[in-house]
């Protein structure tokens, strides 16, 4: 069976955060910059408060027109983390995590250091890369079973002598000769 891999295998090292004292403006002008679906939130303390996300830069500019946002900050319309996972978590675990929330980024995070995030785009990618390894896996093992239990050339034949024991042998030759037996 093969191993499922871990977050810490996915995730992307998190290269950009945001204080939380920053002009919400500002913040929405960096996410936009940068094409982000979230930003991690982090204090003086390196300790990560909250994330900013597409969706509540776009909450802020469809009511800026309507409120006075001046002096507001980041803290003020980030989205608190109540789902996070830590780089030990496997993929389909993760994977439900994303299913459980409507987050499109993800923090992950080992005690309270941010140490990466992943997006539910490349949890997508990663689920399909490891179904695709898996099933490819499964069939170079059912075609290695297949020439075991049923040598269908004389160079199968001669590779099986090369990586089988006198029993071995003797069970495949004999189902082959309908004895079951040499």
């Amino acid at each position: 069976m093969q191993r499922v891999p871990k977050v810490r295998e996915i995730m992307k090292r998190t290269v950009h955060s945001l204080p939380p004292n920053m002009c919400v403006f500002e913040a929405v002008d960096f996410v936009v910059a940068k094409k982000l679906a979230g930003v991690p939130v982090i204090d003086e303390n390196d300790t990560l408060v909250g994330f900013l996300t597409e969706k509540d830069c776009l909450r802020l500019e469809v009511v800026a027109h309507q409120y006075n946002m001046t002096g507001r900050t980041v803290r003020d319309i980030m989205s608190g983390i109540n789902q996070g996972l830590h780089p030990d978590t496997d993929l389909l675990s993760a994977a439900s995590a994303f299913l459980a929330c409507n987050f499109a980024t993800l923090p992950v995070i080992d005690g309270d250091q941010l140490v990466g995030s992943i997006t539910r785009q490349g949890m997508l990618s990663a689920v399909q890369r490891w179904h695709r390894d898996r099933s490819q896996g499964y069939q170079q093992e059912k075609a290695a079973q297949r020439m075991v239990d049923n040598p269908s050339s004389i160079g199968q034949l001669q590779m099986l002598v090369g990586k089988s024991n006198k029993q071995q042998l003797a069970s495949v030759l004999g189902r082959r000769h309908g004895t079951g037996r040499i």
